[in-house]
C-alpha cells in the first residue's frame, strides 16, 4: 500500500538541501515554542515541489501555510525564516558598469534623519518591502552601535527606534485627504499602525542578525531554559504573551487586595458598648476589650498608560493587566496617552478579551500633535478635562517609560496628581540601568511618587504588587 507519507520521501520531490533547510526551520520553530509536527514538516518539503524555489516569496508562503497554521505564531515564523532564508545580498557592480539605477531598484539611503523618515514613509506607502529593508539596514548600521559595544538585542533596537521615532512615521502615514469620512480615517489609521508594527518587527530581526554576527552566536536559537516569569516582556512571542496574560489575573487580584485591604482587628478604637456587654460573663470585669472594626478601604483607582511608539511592545501586556484589573476592582477608570489622552474605561469594561493597542490609535484625541510622547501635554489635558477623577481616596497608577523627547516634563502635573490623590505609583517597563539616559527623566518623576518600580518581567510585576502597601 502506497501512502501519502511515503510519497514525501521520493527523491524527485526536492533536493536534499531544501529538505535540510525545512527540517532546520521546523526545529527552530519548535525551539521557539511553535508546535510543528513531523507530518507538517513533510508537508513543507512537499509544498516546495509545487512552487518556484527561486522565488523567496513563494517559498515563504508555502512554508508559512504548512509549518505555522496559527496566526499567533506569525512573528516567530517571520523571524526564523529571515534567519534561515536571508534575502540575497546586492550584487557588486563590476568595473565599467553604468552607475545609473534601473527602474524599480531601491533608492540610496538618505544621510539625514528627516530624509530617512521621508524615504521610509514613501516606501511604506508604495508597498516596497525591499526599500524598507534597505532603509532600516542603513539605520541599524548608523545608530545600533553593535560594532562599538555589543549588548542585548533589545538595547540596540531601542537605540535605533528612538532615532527613527516611529510615532512620527505613524503620524505621517495617518495624514491624508481632509475630506475623508470617519470610517476611512479609522481604516487608514489601522493600516498605518500595522505598517509601523511591521517596521518594528523587521528592525528587530535586522538587529538580532547583526548582534549574532558581532558575537559569533549561531543563527538558530537553542531552546531556552529561562523561566517565563523572568523573560523580559518586550522579548516574548505571541504564544508566550498568551501564557503571561493567564498569570496576570492572579496578580491583578493581589493588587486589588493590596490597594483595598481591610484594616486588621486591633487597630481601631475601643467599642465601649460591646466591651461592657462582653464583661457581663466575667463579673463586670472587661477582660477582653473589644475594638471597633474599621470599614474596608476601597479606594478609587485611576490608571494612566503610555501607548506611544517607545513602549508599543509593552502596551499589549499593559492592556492585559488593565483588563484583568477592571474585573477585580469595583471602581477603576483608565486612560491611555501619547501626546493626547483618551479614556478607555468603557472599552475595558465591555471587552470580552484583551484590547489591541492598534485599535486605540484611531480614537480621536489620543494623537493630538505629532504622535510623539508628551507627558506634560497629556497630563495637563487629563487634569484639565477630568479634574474630578482624582480625589483624596484615589490611587493613581502610571505606566510609562518617562521619555518625553526633550519636551517640557510633567513634573508639576505629576506633583499635582500626588497632592490630589491618596497615593501615586509608577511602573516603568525599561530596565533600571537605562533610566535617566537620553531623554529619560525617571528619577525626577520618582521623587513625586509614593513608589516606582522597574516592571520588565512578570516576576518584577509580582514583586511590585508585593511591595505596594
Amino acid at each position: 500500500m502506497r501512502t501519502a507519507v511515503r510519497e514525501a520521501y521520493d527523491p524527485s520531490v526536492a533536493a536534499s538541501t531544501a529538505v535540510a533547510a525545512v527540517v532546520a526551520l521546523a526545529g527552530a520553530l519548535r525551539a521557539a515554542g511553535v508546535p510543528v509536527s513531523t507530518g507538517e514538516t513533510i508537508d513543507g518539503v512537499t509544498a516546495l515541489a509545487h512552487v518556484d524555489v527561486a522565488s523567496r516569496d513563494d517559498v515563504r508562503a508555502a512554508l508559512r501555510a504548512t509549518l505555522a497554521k496559527d496566526g499567533d505564531h506569525d512573528e516567530a515564523f517571520a523571524r526564523l525564516f529571515d534567519l534561515l532564508f536571508p534575502p540575497p545580498a546586492a550584487r557588486p557592480r563590476p568595473p565599467g558598469e553604468p552607475t545609473a539605477r534601473p527602474a524599480g531598484t531601491p533608492t540610496p539611503v538618505p544621510d539625514d534623519l528627516t530624509g530617512l523618515r521621508d524615504a521610509l514613509v514613501d516606501a511604506l506607502r508604495a508597498g516596497d518591502d525591499e526599500q524598507v529593508r534597505l532603509l532600516l539596514a542603513g539605520a541599524v548600521d548608523r545608530w545600533a552601535g553593535v560594532d562599538r559595544a555589543p549588548a542585548g538585542e533589545r538595547h540596540h533596537a531601542q537605540r535605533v527606534l528612538r532615532r527613527l521615532d516611529l510615532g512620527r512615521v505613524l503620524h505621517r502615514l495617518v495624514r491624508g485627504d481632509p475630506g475623508r469620512t470617519d470610517l476611512q480615517r479609522r481604516v487608514d489609521a489601522a493600516e498605518a499602525a500595522e505598517q509601523v508594527e511591521h517596521v518594528r518587527r523587521l528592525l528587530e530581526q535586522l538587529v538580532a542578525r547583526r548582534v549574532r554576527e558581532a558575537t559569533g552566536r549561531p543563527d538558530v536559537p537553542a531552546p531556552a531554559a529561562e523561566d517565563l516569569a523572568d523573560r523580559p516582556i518586550l522579548r516574548v512571542g505571541p504564544d508566550e504573551l498568551a501564557a503571561l496574560r493567564a498569570e496576570v489575573r492572579p496578580l491583578a487580584r493581589r493588587l486589588a487586595a493590596r490597594l483595598g485591604r481591610r484594616r486588621r482587628r486591633g487597630r481601631g478604637t475601643l467599642d465601649v458598648r460591646r466591651t461592657v456587654r462582653g464583661s457581663l460573663g466575667t463579673g463586670g470585669v472587661p477582660v477582653t476589650p473589644v475594638l471597633r472594626r474599621r470599614s474596608p478601604t476601597r479606594p478609587d483607582l485611576v490608571v494612566l498608560c503610555d501607548v506611544s511608539g517607545s513602549v508599543a511592545q509593552f502596551a499589549p501586556f499593559t492592556l492585559a493587566l488593565l483588563h484583568a484589573m477592571h474585573q477585580e476592582f469595583g471602581r477603576i477608570r483608565s486612560w491611555v496617552f501619547v501626546d493626547g489622552v483618551v479614556e478607555i474605561t468603557d472599552l475595558l469594561d465591555a471587552a470580552p478579551g484583551v484590547l489591541d493597542v492598534h485599535h486605540l490609535l484611531s480614537r480621536r484625541g489620543l494623537v493630538a500633535g505629532d504622535g510623539r510622547s508628551d507627558y506634560g501635554r497629556a497630563f495637563g489635558t487629563f487634569l484639565g478635562t477630568w479634574s474630578d477623577a482624582v480625589t483624596p481616596r484615589t490611587t493613581v497608577l502610571v505606566v510609562g517609560d518617562a521619555r518625553g523627547h526633550d519636551r517640557r516634563p510633567a513634573l508639576v502635573e505629576t506633583a499635582e496628581l500626588r497632592r490630589r490623590g491618596r497615593r501615586l505609583y509608577w511602573l516603568n517597563p525599561e530596565p533600571a540601568a537605562e533610566w535617566d539616559t537620553g531623554d529619560s527623566l525617571m528619577s525626577a518623576y520618582a521623587l513625586q511618587c509614593t513608589g516606582s518600580w522597574e516592571v520588565s518581567t512578570l516576576r518584577q510585576l509580582g514583586d511590585c504588587v508585593a511591595a505596594i502597601g
